[in-house]
């Protein structure tokens, strides 16, 4: 997040400048403000989701003996979003073999079931 923050504020500093460049004469006229440039709400709560998965991801590694001492659940905490997104794309060892879902898909084809809702509209579908 950090990270994103830093780059949008330096696209907005450079459109600021290239504005400013621009309307020498009149340098205020119209200057791109910060909040075009960041979505705060968006952006907090990410943050928050991502404070959630690494609190959560350092109290399982820690309370299963994984990790011991602070520091080491600081660095899986810190790490927790990127690796549990990443785990989340990893294709299994048999999806691999048998290719079953698509790649870039995390879940393959559902079975349809036929309870009675679907029995229903099928049978009101039919000729």
């Amino acid at each position: 997040m950090l990270v994103d923050l830093y780059n949008s504020t330096m696209e907005w500093r450079e459109a600021r400048r290239a504005h400013r460049q621009a309307n020498a004469d009149e340098p205020s006229a119209g200057v791109p403000v910060f909040r075009d440039f960041v979505d705060l709400w968006p952006d907090l709560l990410a943050a928050a989701f991502h404070t959630a998965l690494g609190a959560g991801a350092a109290a399982m590694f820690g309370s299963t003996g994984q990790i011991s001492g602070a520091y080491a659940a600081i660095a899986v905490g810190i790490s927790a979003p990127a690796v549990l997104a990443h785990l989340g794309q990893v294709q299994s060892v048999r999806e691999a073999v048998a290719g079953a879902p698509s790649p870039g898909s995390l879940v393959g084809p559902r079975p349809v079931t036929a309870g009675p809702d679907v029995r229903a509209s099928q049978e009101q579908e039919s000729p």
